[in-house]
């Protein structure tokens, strides 16, 4: 029973572990090619605005399934803020990422790096730029590189850090931003306040630590109890030591008889000494050994003379014939 109950609570500490592990390495950072970046991305945008910054150059990977990847991130481009810092160089990725975000900050002394005939055709066959005009961003960046402070004078690219900026994300113009707006956006980019993955992990650990300790109080729960005055066979063992450490062994064939040293007292026999037994002495029992083994040790009834033994530490009694005129049985 008790090990049925243990696997079932370890089995669902598993349950509960497994899926914590598998989410929290969803909402960790977007790792891989730009492909796979992308498909990452796009399931955060899918609960939220989300920040992008680009502190490293970004390169762009074959092109494999890219195309469709950034379809689907085009479609929920009002969520995606792509901020390029300052001596940084972009990389043909970071420009693609740009471009396909719909809040671009960039400072003025980064680099974008210029976009490849291939990639704008890519681009267009998408609908992320719009081959038939001169003035668009993909027709810029793929002429040449530019600094941020071109691409800063372009209504659609607001300056990193300015105090008032303007994030376009869409063909309809928008209101100049003030930098607490773009705070706020931040905020709900995740790149402040609390991380849905740490509350994630903080819960399982609470849920972990609870398991636990149900665990630990059904197997406790579920250890047979002793019975009432039963005692464990180790404390029986004790105390049969702790006797044989007291009690004289018995007289080996043919020892010497012991010789009587002290006051001699007048004692019954009540059991047969072979070659203990037990002998009354003032209405209380003691434990007697004969101490005449060449001669035939007296039956119950008959009276013996006892002295203490001559171990200092023995409380066992050494029995002796009576003197001469004591009386050799009483009742």
């Amino acid at each position: 029973m008790r090990r049925s109950l243990c696997f079932t609570m370890l089995a669902g500490i598993l349950f509960v572990m497994v899926p914590a592990g598998q989410a929290a390495g969803a909402d960790g950072a977007c790792d891989g090619g730009f492909s796979a970046r992308l498909r990452c991305w796009y399931d955060w945008l899918g609960r939220g605005a989300v920040t992008v910054r680009l502190n490293r150059e970004l390169s762009l990977d074959a092109a494999g399934d890219r195309a469709d990847r950034v379809g689907a991130v085009l479609g929920r481009r009002e969520n995606l803020v792509v901020e390029v810092p300052a001596g940084v160089t972009t990389g043909e990725g970071g420009t693609v990422l740009l471009v396909l975000a719909g809040h671009r900050f960039v400072d003025p002394e980064a680099r974008i790096s210029r976009l490849t005939p291939v990639t704008v055709q890519e681009l267009n066959g998408r609908h992320v730029c719009d081959p038939g005009d001169i003035h668009d961003l993909c027709a810029l960046l793929g002429r040449r590189e530019v600094t941020g402070r071109e691409l800063t004078a372009r209504s659609d690219v607001a300056v990193l850090g300015a105090e008032h900026s303007v994030a376009i994300g869409s063909a309809a113009s928008h209101p100049p931003a003030s930098s607490a707006a773009r705070e706020k956006t931040k905020g709900a980019s995740g790149q402040s306040g609390t991380d849905p993955a740490t509350i994630l992990v903080a819960v399982m650990a609470v849920l972990l630590v609870l398991l636990l300790a149900a665990l630990v109080y059904v197997v406790r729960r579920s250890r047979p109890l002793a019975a009432p005055g039963a005692l464990p066979a180790s404390s029986g063992r004790a105390a049969e030591t702790t006797t044989r450490l007291r009690t004289t062994p018995a007289a080996a064939p043919g020892r010497s008889p012991a010789s009587r040293k002290g006051p001699s007292r007048s004692a019954v026999v009540r059991t047969d000494l072979h070659p203990q037994g037990y002998v009354e002495l003032d209405r209380v029992l003691y434990r007697a050994v004969w101490a005449q083994p060449g001669q035939p040790p007296p039956g119950p009834g008959a009276r013996v003379d006892v002295t203490d033994a001559p171990e200092p530490d023995s409380d066992v009694l050494y029995a002796f014939p009576p003197a001469t005129g004591r009386q050799t049985h009483a009742r």
